[in-house]
């Protein structure tokens, strides 16, 4: 089974007035979940390199009459959000992509209030380059060890279907 975003968002508990972060959103599959489990109590931003992706999710959050804002961000370099602002990040399917994991997980760090969480989704192998390359595949230990060594504490796998594993990492340092 393919990932199943709003699956594995059920796992997550979203507070009404919460402030989430889609890292990576690309067309918002995660950020429209969050935004819609929000109710309109709380704001979603969705952070991508990518800016006609990004036009095309502000259009949608428009249509839909959802607190999105779409923010171009290069998430090797920075973070372009406050520190301590958000309540929840979401890190699906990103973590493979970056050249600096390290650096993005110290970011996290920085915007995620104290006890706030990451919901942290990635592939388990490139499954014949069906994923991502096999150089860029992160083990799911590899990635809770690189979120302790930031502060984070990891909780337990979740189920992710056959392709992905996930897992919650609340800030703790």
């Amino acid at each position: 089974m393919f990932l199943n975003p709003k699956g594995i968002l059920e796992n997550v508990k979203i507070a009404h007035r919460a402030r989430v972060a889609d890292f990576g959103s690309g067309i918002g599959h995660f950020a429209f979940i969050a935004a819609e489990r929000l109710h309109g109590g709380g704001t979603v931003y969705a952070l991508d390199a990518h800016r006609p992706v990004l036009d095309s999710l502000r259009r949608e959050a428009e249509r839909r009459s959802l607190n999105i804002h779409a923010v171009e961000s290069d998430l090797n370099v920075h973070i372009p959000l406050k520190d301590n602002l958000l309540t929840l990040g979401i890190a699906a399917n990103v973590l493979h992509q970056l050249s600096d994991r390290k650096r993005f997980v110290k970011e996290l760090a920085r915007v995620i209030e104290p006890n706030g969480e990451v919901l942290v989704v990635d592939w388990v192998s490139s499954f014949k380059n069906m994923g991502p390359h096999e150089g860029a595949i992160i083990l799911p230990s590899d990635a809770a060890e690189l979120f302790k060594s930031a502060g984070f504490t990891p909780g337990a796998m979740l189920p992710a279907g056959t392709h992905h594993f996930a897992f919650v990492a609340r800030n703790t340092g």
